[in-house]
C-alpha cells in the first residue's frame, strides 16, 4: 500500500532531469522528449528557480503564436514550486 512520497517513488523512480534558465524552449522540449518525461527542473548558477511542462509550452508559446527556438526556459518557467519530502503521507 502506498502510504508516503518515498513508496511513489520506489515505484516511479526518483531521476530528476534538468534545463539550465537560459536554454531555448526548443532545447528544454528536446529534453523532455528525449527523457520521456512531462516537465524539467529549471535551474540557474545550481539553484532551483523553476519548473517548465509541456502545459507552459501549450499554453505560453504555441497558443500565443510564439517562438521556442527564440524563447528561453526562464521565460516561460512557472517560478512557484511545490514539494514534498519523501516521509510525508500523500494525504
Amino acid at each position: 500500500m502506498i502510504k508516503t512520497v518515498r513508496d511513489i517513488l520506489r515505484l516511479k523512480g526518483s531521476e530528476t532531469f534538468c534545463v539550465n534558465a537560459d536554454a531555448s524552449v526548443f532545447t528544454a522540449l528536446e529534453m523532455m522528449a528525449n527523457e520521456n518525461v512531462g516537465a524539467l527542473l529549471v535551474m540557474q548558477d545550481r539553484k532551483l528557480i523553476g519548473v517548465i511542462s509541456e502545459r507552459d509550452y501549450a499554453r505560453k508559446v504555441i497558443l500565443k503564436g510564439l517562438s521556442s527556438l527564440q524563447l528561453s526556459a526562464r521565460e516561460i518557467m512557472t517560478e512557484l514550486v511545490c514539494y514534498a519530502r519523501p516521509e510525508q503521507t500523500v494525504e
